[in-house]
């Protein structure tokens, strides 16, 4: 039986309407049904739904109505079948959890690889071939397990804005990255777009550039999170927390290989103002830069 034909029964059974399931749960009663013809709810829409059939279930049972369906004998069977249900639904986090963990070991793998192709564009043409293979499976990877969790996938868009492209000459980025191969990479893509380029190997390093320079010396930080000494969460908190309005406010974009849910968040929570998942490529950079004009 799947996942529909079991809500549907429960609800069957409770005497409950899909619409009223739907405001239950918070959403419309035109998506609760989309979602069910396409076997296309997120865990924790369906962990949600659970919880409110769940609920309906043990009030009846304490508070009977008479209903031929309000039996005992039938609400234990569908508590059994909703057991089940969340057996299932404990698999899947599971297999997600893989996931994000198979993701991220092949991100932190094959980022050098990515890297060493995109320096390698401009003189063989297999590299670059070899590269859109890479960002594809690894696109493909994200896109499947966002969406299994429930969240929104960043779409982007072809091409560039010349007008924001050109807007970003001159401008000068500080680069925070403990891996010298990956700040060889961004700075080489940064310059072919006209930025000025200044390297930091840890957050605290990052944090004692910022304080030394002029207010408005450095107008993006691209900031790795994961470095020893000082990592990006922490040096972004005490940038963030600087006297100066011009320097605590600079634009910070967080590069990380590891992009699971809770990292994005922490980084919103700091004052991080946009999150890219390594490796990300070249467009999508200067993109997020461009945003910030």
């Amino acid at each position: 039986m799947t996942t529909t034909e079991t809500i549907n029964n429960v609800c069957s059974e409770l005497g409950i309407t899909k619409a009223e399931l739907a405001k239950r749960m918070g959403m419309l009663p035109s998506s609760l049904y989309r979602k069910l013809a396409r076997e296309s709810m997120t865990l924790e829409e369906l962990q949600k739904c659970l919880d409110m059939l769940g609920v309906t279930i043990e009030f009846n049972l304490k508070y009977p109505n008479g209903h031929v369906r309000s039996s005992r004998a039938n609400y234990e069977i569908l508590l059994e079948r909703m057991g089940l249900m969340e057996k299932e639904l404990e698999a899947a986090r599971k297999t997600a959890e893989f996931q994000i963990k198979s993701l991220k070991d092949l991100r932190t793998e094959l980022n050098s690889a990515v890297g060493s192709a995109e320096l390698g564009m401009r003189h063989e043409s297999k590299a670059k071939e070899y590269l859109e293979k890479i960002q594809l499976v690894l696109s493909n990877m994200e896109s499947t397990i966002a969406y299994t969790l429930g969240e929104k996938v960043f779409e982007e868009t072809a091409g560039e804005d010349p007008e924001s492209m050109e807007a970003l000459a001159g401008k000068r980025v500080l680069l925070v990255d403990d891996n010298e191969l990956n700040r060889e990479i961004m700075k080489e893509v940064l310059v072919d777009h006209g930025l000025l380029v200044e390297e930091a190997e840890n957050g605290s390093e990052a944090v004692a550039a910022v304080k030394a320079n002029e207010p408005g010396y450095y107008h993006f930080i691209l900031m790795d999170i994961e470095m020893p000494v000082m990592d990006g969460y922490e040096a972004t908190m005490m940038i963030r927390k600087l006297p100066n309005r011009i320097r605590a406010n600079i634009p910070i974009i967080a590069l990380t290989a590891n992009s699971v849910p809770e990292n994005r968040e922490r980084a919103r929570m700091v004052g991080m103002d946009e999150f890219l998942a390594k490796p990300a490529n070249s467009a999508r950079i200067i993109r997020s830069l461009a945003k910030f004009q």
